[in-house]
């Protein structure tokens, strides 16, 4: 692959397309065979972003891959650098958002460029919240200056101040949000089988640890 990049994608790409076209088949199987317990397949790529492909009016590409290998019981699980790389792959036309739609649970670990951070704030929605202000106002008849102090008097006056709430609509997670991630740090929208989530922040623990191990405990401890 060091020789020939090019070449090398290209056979990967052919060996994923190759890997998941019996799973295509795998409905009609179910329909013939109805007592047989078909079970799940997973198909799992790293640096995902090398080997995606869109179709659009094409009946060739991922997004439709996924879809219809939903129902062979198919769980892809892919990683890329950032939506923005997934992006630079694809073209400039919207494609993506066919593919990344596809795909119901969705992890956000940090992402370092602004324009992937805006679209993942985006995709977790907004979320509706209480915003305070203040106004302060004083009055005063017969307003006048001090010639030796230079400061502000006059006659009675009165102070005033009020507070006022009004409902806004903002982002669940701004952009800096997902730039600040820690490490072991995600910000995950969750899909449960029946229906999505709201986007939420998670703490992961890695493999390496003790089971019994508290994630805080582990980061007290300068192992994260």
């Amino acid at each position: 692959s060091g020789t020939n990049p090019a070449l090398a994608g290209a056979v990967g790409v052919l060996l994923m397309l190759a890997g998941l076209q019996p799973l295509l088949r795998r409905p009609a199987e179910m329909l013939r065979r109805p007592g047989r317990v078909f079970r799940p397949a997973m198909f799992l790529c790293d640096e995902y972003q090398t080997f995606a492909t869109v179709g659009e009016d094409d009946p060739a590409g991922d997004e439709k891959m996924f879809a219809l290998t939903r129902q062979s019981r198919l769980i892809p699980i892919v990683a890329t650098q950032s939506i923005s790389s997934l992006r630079a792959v694809l073209g400039q036309s919207e494609a993506w958002r066919a593919l990344l739609q596809t795909l119901r649970t969705r992890i956000f670990l940090s992402l370092a460029d602004d324009s992937s951070a805006q679209i993942a704030s985006t995709l977790c929605g907004q979320v509706a919240r209480m915003k305070a202000s203040y106004t302060v106002s004083e009055q005063t008849q017969r307003a006048g200056a001090s010639l030796l102090s230079g400061s502000a008097g006059g006659g009675t006056g009165s102070v005033g101040a009020s507070k006022a709430f009004s409902e806004r609509r903002e982002p669940l997670f701004h952009p800096r949000d997902f730039a600040l991630l820690g490490n072991c740090q995600a910000i995950v929208m969750p899909y449960d089988g029946r229906r999505s989530l709201d986007a939420r922040r998670c703490y992961l623990k890695p493999d390496f640890l003790p089971v019994d191990r508290p994630y805080w405990r582990a980061r007290e401890g300068g192992e994260l």
